[in-house]
C-alpha cells in the first residue's frame, strides 16, 4: 500500500508520482479488505463519487475524491477529505459500518448518497428514496435499489471487467467509456426538455440516439441527462432522457424547436 506522504503534502499533489490511478486503485482494494467490503463494489462508488479526483468538489459542497460532506467528514474524524489516503480509509470504514447495519452493500451505497436517517425511514416506513439514489444504487449495484430492501438479500458482486484482473481493471477505469455521471459534476437543472423515456434505460438512450441522429444540428450541443422519473402508472417509474434548462422560458423554447423540426418533447419540471 501507498504511504500517505506518497501523494504530497499540498492539496494539487495529492496523488503525485508517474501513475496516481495506480495507487488510488490500490488503496481501494487494500480498505476493501480491511472493511470486508468487494473491492470492485468500492472501486465502483469511488469511481462514481468523483472519478478519481481528488480535488472534486461538487455543486452543493461535498469534497475530495470520496465526496464527504464537511459534516460527515467531521463526524467521521476525517480532517481533510482532499487528502487522498485518509478519504479512501475513511469511506471504506464508513461503508463497512453501515454494511453491517442495514445488511447489504445496496443499503449501504444508498445511505452513503442519501444519508442513513433517509434510507432507515424508507425501510421502516415505505414510500421512496430520491431519485438520485436510485440511479446511483443502480450504478453501482447493477440493480434497483428496491431489490436491496430485504436485508437478507446481497445481490451479485460484479467484476469490473470480465476479461482483466481487478488491478487492471480499475487502472482502465479512467480511459474506459462509461454511461454514468460522476456525482461531484451533477448540478440538476430546475428545467428539463423530456426528449426520450422507455420503462428500460436502454431503450430510453437508444430512443433519444435516434432523435439525436435525425435533427444532429439542434441537439449536438445538448448533452441530456438519464434519470429515473415516477408517472401515476407504475410504481418504478421510467427511464426519462431530459435536456437541463435553467427556466421554463428557455425550455419551452427548445421544445418549440424540436416539435417545429418533427421531434416530439415535453417540459418538466425537474424535482
Amino acid at each position: 500500500m501507498p504511504q500517505a506522504d506518497a501523494f504530497g503534502a499540498d492539496r494539487d499533489d495529492r496523488v503525485g508520482g508517474p501513475d496516481p490511478v495506480h495507487r488510488i486503485c490500490r488503496l481501494i482494494e487494500t480498505h476493501a479488505v480491511l472493511n470486508d467490503i468487494p473491492r470492485e463494489f468500492f472501486a465502483r462508488l469511488i469511481w462514481k463519487e468523483s472519478r478519481f479526483d481528488a480535488n472534486a468538489v461538487s455543486p452543493v459542497g461535498a469534497e475530495g475524491i470520496a465526496q464527504f460532506m464537511p459534516g460527515t467528514a467531521k463526524m467521521r474524524g476525517l480532517d481533510d477529505p482532499f487528502d487522498v489516503p485518509k478519504a479512501i480509509a475513511a469511506s471504506a470504514k464508513y461503508l463497512g459500518e453501515m454494511k453491517r447495519s442495514f445488511g447489504n452493500l445496496g443499503l449501504a451505497a444508498a445511505a452513503y448518497n442519501s444519508g442513513e436517517n433517509r434510507v432507515a425511514r424508507w425501510l421502516s416506513s415505505g414510500g421512496f428514496l430520491p431519485l438520485e439514489t436510485e440511479d446511483y444504487v443502480l450504478d453501482i449495484m447493477g440493480e434497483p435499489a428496491d431489490n436491496f430492501s430485504n436485508a437478507a438479500y446481497t445481490g451479485t458482486n460484479r467484476p469490473l471487467e470480465e476479461k482483466h484482473s481487478f488491478a487492471e481493471a480499475c487502472r482502465r477505469l479512467p480511459i474506459v467509456r462509461t454511461t454514468t455521471i460522476a456525482m461531484a459534476t451533477i448540478h440538476t437543472k430546475p428545467w428539463g426538455v423530456q426528449v426520450a423515456g422507455n420503462f428500460r434505460r436502454s431503450a430510453a438512450i437508444k430512443q433519444w440516439q435516434r432523435v439525436r441522429g435525425r435533427l444532429p444540428a439542434l441537439l449536438k450541443e445538448y448533452e441530456p441527462v438519464v434519470s429515473r422519473v415516477r408517472t401515476p402508472i407504475g410504481r418504478r417509474g421510467i427511464y426519462a432522457v431530459r435536456i437541463g434548462v435553467e427556466n421554463r422560458a428557455n425550455a419551452n423554447i427548445i421544445c418549440q424547436q424540436l416539435q417545429g423540426a418533427g421531434g416530439s418533447c415535453i417540459v418538466m419540471r425537474n424535482r
